[in-house]
């Protein structure tokens, strides 16, 4: 019967079921109805869950709930750009906009190069050399920020990055000639290397359905700083000769470069309010023993080794590489060879990095569709398709204007259709970014920052040799460069075909088509995990956060122990009268040698205060309080305090009668 009505009872003249039958029927209803309920119950989580609300209020390992669904290993299963909630949004807002910072700083020149070139007499090689400089310089650093992400946090890298590039923009502003100004566009472009920090932090923040989506949005977001900065720069100009230095271009390109320098610097602080794991900040995490200590030695090896990154790293040059160069010509050419003003030609030049609004999510939706539907094969064949088209259109843009001569472009009205054809050719580029990075961390979750950063090194070094094979030489045509470039990448594309995972397969092969091969060539150590692998089998899952608030609950006893002997091991040594401190030293004394600033550095106060409490306790005493914290977890609604206090008045008791828990 439906719940909550009554069976209808027997009708008259007819015998009655015996009692013993009818108690087994309503037991079977009964147990029919609450599995149906539960079921109801589930879809309805279901619901919530899709719709961005963590129902089943999930929280991390010291008790904070989380705002967004979670998996089993605490990533976030949806992405709501609409929220900069702790811990997973907070991080994709940092992430992008740290990135989308440092892209901005690192083309602010490019716009204003009309300005630039006579103030401090730029030849066009020297131009292109700067242009190199300011995406080559960061290829090195983007393998070290590799590093960084898998060992001490993706979120201290791109703070760091932020920071230390703030000075080198201040300094754009007092370059007397062509080599200062190749130097300042060299530095400000080490902070590049930020999109390995946005990737990898990102990626260690959402599950596997989405990763690619999250990915390539922050990617994307991020990459669109090339575009607003060559459409904002001449506005910038505008205003600030206007205001502050009427009729001196000089001093007024000088000037601009305060936006970028405060971009930098407020990002940078804002990115350390984020965290680095759903769980907490790598050192109280590894200190607390729920994190594996990363060895940078395991990771490098076993990232190197990897066929797959190597592979994408050449393809990522191909888009990411190809972005950076047109976002470094494009004014240049609309300016140049289209006739057109400076601020008109920033604005038509900045329709190809504004693609990057949607266009890389697209390349993540795409990978991430096909990726549910065909598995990796689906994923190789999105970046495939998309690379390969980039190229055609690239092709398509240059074949406009070639065959004219450079003083009748001005007069062929083509500008709005190279505008259009640079639209479409940016939206492929920023597809196969995309499509690039939701295959990355699928390569090797051992080395998933290492990874990250070779691929990532792969781009800047695809814009060092496209703009030297293609654009640096003197007597180039730009259109004519596009299309050699354009043919380049579709032959880059077809690379897509040697990717293969073993269980999975290729583009072209099944799942172990190649046999024993592995591309990956060095293994991590058995039982050695990723940077964002989480051991939460020490601390009760889904427990509500009122029954996690005990001492022993943030910090494990164990390791606060083991870091104290530590120090009260050099507390041995002679004191300053000569005399040696007693090993049988009051257990109160020891928590001081806690207090460190060693040790508060890799601790949260919370943490510290709580695993001084620990330690100030004796042995009956933790005994006491492991028993009340596992109370504490059979008896959720009741709080610490209440428990001590029931504890107190059975004399000490802790068993649940006499807390009066039965």
């Amino acid at each position: 019967p439906p719940w909550g009505t009554r069976p209808p009872s027997s009708p008259p003249g007819r015998m009655s079921s015996p009692p013993g039958r009818m108690s087994k029927l309503s037991e079977r209803v009964a147990m029919a109805d609450v599995a149906a309920l539960e079921a109801e119950i589930d879809r309805l989580h279901a619901y919530c869950e899709r719709h961005g609300l963590n129902s089943r209020g999930v929280s991390d390992i010291v008790g904070r709930e989380f705002a967004l669904p979670v998996d089993a290993e605490h990533k976030a299963t949806v992405l709501q750009v609409t929220t900069a909630a702790q811990p997973h949004m907070r991080a994709f807002h940092l992430a992008w906009l740290g990135f989308f910072s440092t892209f901005f700083s690192t083309f602010a020149p490019a716009p204003l190069m009309p300005y630039i070139k006579p103030a401090l007499g730029i030849s066009k090689r020297e131009a292109a050399v700067a242009g190199m400089a300011s995406v080559g310089s960061t290829i090195f650093f983007r393998l070290i920020m590799g590093l960084v992400a898998d060992t001490i946090g993706a979120r201290r890298g791109m703070a760091a990055c932020l920071l230390v590039t703030t000075l080198p923009i201040l300094g754009m502003m007092y370059v007397q000639d062509a080599t200062g100004f190749i130097v300042c566009r060299g530095l400000i472009g080490i902070s590049l290397a930020s999109f390995v920090a946005c990737q990898a932090w990102v990626s260690v923040m959402f599950s596997k359905p989405i990763v690619g989506l999250a990915n390539a949005t922050a990617g994307g977001w991020g990459n669109l700083g090339g575009g607003i900065t060559n459409l904002a720069m001449p506005f910038v100009f505008l205003a600030v000769r206007d205001s502050f230095a009427p009729g001196d271009d000089d001093a007024a390109w000088r000037l601009c470069f305060w936006l970028p320098a405060l971009l930098h610097f407020g990002t940078g602080l804002a990115t350390l309010t984020g965290r680095d794991l759903p769980d907490g900040n790598v050192d109280e995490l590894e200190l607390s023993g729920a994190k594996q200590k990363s060895r940078s030695d395991v990771v490098l090896k076993v990232g190197f080794s990897n066929l797959n990154g190597w592979l994408l790293c050449v393809l990522y040059g191909m888009s990411f590489g190809v972005e950076l160069t047109v976002t470094n010509e494009a004014a240049t050419y609309f300016f140049e060879y289209h006739g057109l003003s400076v601020k008109l030609a920033g604005a038509l030049a900045s329709c190809f990095g504004l693609m990057n609004l949607f266009a890389r999510s697209l390349g993540g939706i795409a990978s991430d569709w096909l990726g549910k539907r065909f598995g990796m094969p689906g994923r190789i064949w999105s970046l495939w398709i998309s690379q390969a088209l980039e190229g055609v259109f690239c092709c398509l843009l240059g074949l406009t204007t070639s065959g004219m001569a450079l003083e009748e472009i001005p007069a062929s009205n083509t500008a709005g259709r190279c505008v259009l054809l640079l639209s479409v050719f940016s939206i492929f580029v920023q597809m196969a970014e995309g499509g690039t990075y939701a295959i990355v961390p699928q390569v090797s979750r051992s080395a998933l920052g290492v990874v990250s950063g070779i691929v990532g090194a792969g781009g800047n070094l695809g814009s060092v040799v496209t703009t030297a094979a293609f654009f640096a030489s003197s007597d180039a045509r730009t259109d004519d460069s596009f299309i050699k470039m354009g043919l380049a990448i579709v032959a880059s594309s077809c690379l897509c075909a040697l990717l293969y995972w073993p269980d999975e397969g290729g583009a072209l092969l099944g799942p172990r088509a190649l046999g024993r091969f592995n591309p990956q060539l060095v293994l991590p150590p058995e039982g050695y995990g990723g940077a964002d692998v989480i051991d939460l089998s020490g601390f009760a899952k889904g427990a509500p956060a009122t029954a996690r608030s005990t001492v022993l609950s943030t910090v494990k006893l164990s390791e606060s122990v083991s870091t104290a002997s530590e120090y009260e091991s050099s507390a041995d040594a002679e004191n300053g009268d000569g005399s040696k401190e007693s090993a049988a030293a009051p257990a109160a004394t020891q928590p001081s040698k806690l207090c460190s600033a060693e040790l508060r550095s890799v601790l949260s106060s919370d943490a510290v205060e709580q695993a001084l409490k620990g330690l100030a306790l004796s042995p009956a005493e933790l005994r006491h309080e492991d028993a009340l914290d596992a109370l504490r977890l059979e008896s959720p609604g009741l709080s610490t305090d209440e428990l001590r206090r029931r504890a107190m008045s059975a004399g000490g008791a802790t068993d649940r009668s006499a807390l009066e828990l039965v």
